[in-house]
């Protein structure tokens, strides 16, 4: 957050506003997403992802293959 800047930061929203009604938001910025899903069973259903687009998968196996294999 602190190198792009908390200006590149983006907030959306859908649904409703009171208790019971399905809503979504996400916040993203140029190095994660955060997802927040809540539209199932009147909004008592939760899904939320967090991504980092640097690092998705915990490693970068890619690279680690490349500096261990001659190609």
């Amino acid at each position: 957050l602190q190198h792009p800047g908390m200006d590149s930061i983006t907030l959306g929203w859908a649904g409703g506003l009171e208790v019971g009604d399905p809503h979504y938001y996400r916040v993203q910025g140029p190095t994660f997403l955060i997802e927040y899903d809540n539209t199932q069973n009147n909004a008592n259903h939760i899904h939320s992802v967090w991504r980092d687009f640097g690092n998705d998968f915990g490693r970068d196996l890619l690279r680690e293959h490349y500096k261990r294999a001659v190609h």
